[in-house]
């Protein structure tokens, strides 16, 4: 009985971890707080997370959406049912980093509306106080219309 108790609570606690974004970027570099902060709102869905890793005045932009589903098909234009976000290493310009900013280019593949999605993003990182956050996201460059 007690091997049953055991096993019981170690699936309850394994089902209450959440996922962490698999970005193969150092953990203090700005690929990998560009890779938290979408996960966050794509994948975990918790807009606490993503506005703790966003810039004071960023944070307050998504906070005013109300919801991650609000950001993610108003503000970014950009909804899947299913999606994996990687860092876009086909380009040279991979990363731009001047000292205390960089734009990471982000790749979106996944699912919606029954049909295939790729989308591409350049988010603006800060360095504040010593961590990379999120202080803008820019549209698609390759895209016909701006976001």
């Amino acid at each position: 009985m007690f091997r049953w108790i055991l096993l019981f609570a170690a699936l309850i606690l394994t089902g209450c971890q959440e996922d962490k974004p698999k970005v193969n970027a150092d953990v203090a570099s700005p690929e990998y707080a560009a890779g938290e902060f979408f996960h966050a709102l794509y994948t975990s869905k918790n807009l606490s997370r993503a506005t703790k890793l966003a810039t004071e005045s960023y944070a307050r932009v998504l906070s005013s959406y109300g919801s991650t589903r609000s950001i993610t098909n108003t503000l970014y234009n950009m909804s899947f049912d299913e999606v994996t976000i990687s860092i876009d290493r086909t380009g040279k310009n991979l990363r731009e980093q001047y000292g205390d900013e960089a734009e990471i280019t982000l790749l979106f593949e996944g699912k919606a509306n029954g049909g295939k999605k790729i989308e591409l993003r350049i988010a603006r990182m800060v360095k504040v106080d010593g961590k990379w956050k999120v202080a803008g996201v820019k549209p698609n460059p390759f895209s016909r219309t701006d976001v």
